[in-house]
Parts: structure tokens; C-alpha cells; sequence
């Protein structure tokens, strides 16, 4: 019987459940993260769950790199943030093919059967992280924070981090990921820290309670020349799926879709 591997969704804990296939010689057909609580059940699999071990994780990660190269790595890591269903079996394949010393020039090979979906899916997440730094609206919130709230299709919180740290080193500020419940919050000592936040309405509430927001809502309309709206542009370079969070989306009349 095959099995089917879960693991707690994160990147360390799918390096982990690759150390577990080749130290055990497991036979998978799947791998199912703890965020996919919607994943269908295949009556012919047996579960095995796999635990995170960071030490099992950064053999793999060193393993990866003198194989084939630290940007191949970050490749993969970028990647599995797509949070794509399937993504650990196109990982786990090249991995495969990688590991099996068959071709010593495989890691090196940027256009390889196994390699070319993830370069794809590596470039979704970065265009989506890159698009989600123009997204983020700071309202002003208890303790001196500034705080945002983000709703971003692929996991890229922390792909973020590095421009708001540069740009707000010395702010306090906590940018929420509100489909994944965690958050960045950053205290002005030059390090940002995951952190998950269990009052989301009191986060939104804060948010919303901003006088910074009404400014915002209010420039936004003081520049806009209604002769000039145009919804079908407007959704073309701006996609709808982003507006839940623009306070000037939410001013303005949300055009018919």
C-alpha cells in the first residue's frame, strides 16, 4: 500500500518528510499539509505522518545545494509558498531525479522535464509578492503600531519582510496575513517576528477606526475626475481580488463585474 505523507504545511516539515522517504525507502503517492483540510481521502493510502526536524531539514537544504546550487533552493522554497495542491509531489520529482546521480549536469540544467512547471510557479509567487508591495495600506493602531492587512493568493508574507524592514526600519509596524492568520510585526530593534494574532476583529476594527484611513479615502476622491473613470481598465491593472483591503477601493462605487 502507498502512502500518503502529512506534515504541519511548512517548508522544513516537507525537507523532513523527504529525509523520512529515503532514510525509511517509503513508497508515497501523496503528500497532504495540514492548511489542505479539504484534501479528498484516497481509501487505497495509508497516512504517515512526519514531524519537523530542523536537522533532517538542512541536510536536505545542503544536500540540494552542492547538487545543484543555493538559487535552485530558493527556487524550490519559492515555489512550495505557491501553496498549489500537488506542488510537494513537482518538488519531490526533481528531487528525485536530482538525488539519483543518473546525470551529474542536472542541477544545472534550467530547462529539465522536472524543472520547467516549477520555474513557472516560482514566477507567479514573485510577481504576486512583487504586486503586494504596492498593495499594503498602513492605518495607525494601538501602541504607536502602524498595521495592514493583506489577503495575498500565495504565501509571501515573509518574501515581503526585507523591503518593509529597509524602508520602516525605525517604525513599529504589523502587516497581517489574513487568509493564513499569522502576521509580521516589526519593533523598531531592526528584526521582524512572525507572531499569529487570534483577535482578528479587534485587528480590522483598529484598522478601520483609523483616522489615517479617512484621509486616505478622502484624497483619494479629492484626485479622481469622474469623466475619466474606467471600471474595465481600472479591474485590468488592478484586479478585483485586491480591493477588500484598499481603503480607496472601498470609497469609491465598486463598479458593476
Amino acid at each position: 500500500m502507498t502512502l500518503s505523507i502529512s506534515y504541519d504545511s511548512s517548508f522544513d516539515g516537507f525537507l523532513s518528510a523527504i529525509f523520512e522517504i529515503y532514510s525509511q525507502r517509503l513508497d508515497v503517492e501523496n503528500f497532504v499539509p495540514d492548511r489542505d483540510t479539504d484534501a479528498p481521502v484516497d481509501l487505497f493510502q495509508q497516512n504517515f505522518r512526519v514531524e519537523t526536524n530542523e536537522d533532517s531539514a538542512m541536510r536536505l537544504r545542503r544536500a540540494s545545494v552542492n547538487n545543484a546550487s543555493d538559487d535552485v533552493l530558493t527556487l524550490l522554497e519559492t515555489a512550495f509558498l505557491s501553496e498549489e495542491r500537488g506542488i510537494e509531489m513537482k518538488i519531490f520529482a526533481y528531487l528525485r531525479k536530482l538525488f539519483s546521480g543518473d546525470d551529474p549536469n542536472y542541477g544545472k540544467n534550467p530547462a529539465s522535464l522536472e524543472m520547467l512547471p516549477l520555474y513557472k510557479i516560482a514566477g507567479s509567487v514573485r510577481h504576486e509578492a512583487g504586486n503586494m508591495l504596492g498593495m499594503v495600506r498602513f492605518s495607525k493602531g494601538p501602541g504607536n503600531f502602524y498595521i495592514s492587512k493583506i489577503e495575498p493568493k500565495y504565501d509571501i508574507l515573509l518574501m515581503m519582510e526585507p523591503h518593509f524592514r529597509n524602508r520602516f526600519a525605525f517604525e513599529k509596524w504589523i502587516i497581517y496575513d489574513s487568509k493564513r492568520k499569522y502576521a509580521l510585526l516589526h519593533d523598531k530593534v531592526g528584526e521582524s517576528n512572525v507572531v499569529t494574532l487570534p483577535d482578528e476583529e479587534s485587528f480590522v476594527k483598529a484598522i478601520q477606526s483609523d483616522g489615517f484611513t479617512q484621509l486616505w479615502q478622502d484624497y483619494y476622491k479629492s484626485i479622481a475626475i469622474k469623466e475619466r473613470e474606467n471600471p474595465k481598465l481600472l479591474r485590468l491593472c488592478l484586479p478585483v481580488r485586491y480591493w477588500k483591503n484598499l481603503p480607496e477601493r472601498q470609497a469609491a462605487c465598486t463598479p458593476a463585474l
